[in-house]
């Protein structure tokens, strides 16, 4: 059966995708790759890194599409495989920048030259708060005001109860407060 030509719905894609039919796979993959490649990028920050993230996801997807309970919606749990793929590449990444860090601080006995300041930019100041925030708030944060999910859809993204993603928005926006008060 040809799906490109059929307007199918995310379950009856996944239905006919489990049964082997690879355009359906495909018209998945074109449908939603773009808010898979959004949401890692809002994680991870750079455009190489979300398009690994994305890609990695959507490999997870493929694999993991027998365990895809149709209780949710495909976005839901397309969601959460993405933010939890993006989230273990960034955690990757710093793990690599701090072993490289380490790595020059002792091989090295000159002092570092002090790297020029970035130009004084909000946007690029809030997102670098946004990106120090710990990572539940964060994911709730990028999820609900960047990705426009509802408190309740976030929820079900992040497995957890609608009211701890209120309290995470809360404390993130707090914490964003603070930190651009202070100049960081």
């Amino acid at each position: 059966m040809d799906v490109t030509s059929i307007e199918l719905s995310d379950r009856e894609l996944v239905r006919l995708a489990r049964g082997g039919d690879g355009s359906a796979l495909e018209s998945l993959f074109d449908r939603h790759y773009r808010t898979a490649y959004r949401v890692a990028y809002r994680w991870c920050g750079t455009r190489q890194d979300a398009e690994d993230a994305a890609q990695e996801s959507f490999i997870k997807v493929v694999r993991g599409l027998h365990t895809f309970r149709e209780s949710s919606s495909f976005t839901t749990w397309l969601y959460r495989i993405v933010v939890n793929t993006a989230m273990d590449m960034h955690r990757r990444t710093a793990a690599r920048a701090r072993l490289a860090d380490d790595t020059d601080l002792q091989g090295t006995s000159a002092p570092m030259a002090a790297a020029a300041d970035p130009p004084d930019c909000d946007a690029e100041r809030a997102w670098s708060a946004v990106g120090s925030l710990p990572e539940k708030q964060r994911t709730a944060l990028l999820l609900v005001c960047g990705e426009g999910l509802s408190h309740r859809e976030a929820a079900a993204v992040m497995g957890c109860p609608e009211v701890t993603v209120s309290w995470r928005i809360h404390q993130a926006r707090r914490k964003l407060g603070k930190i651009m008060e202070s100049g960081q």
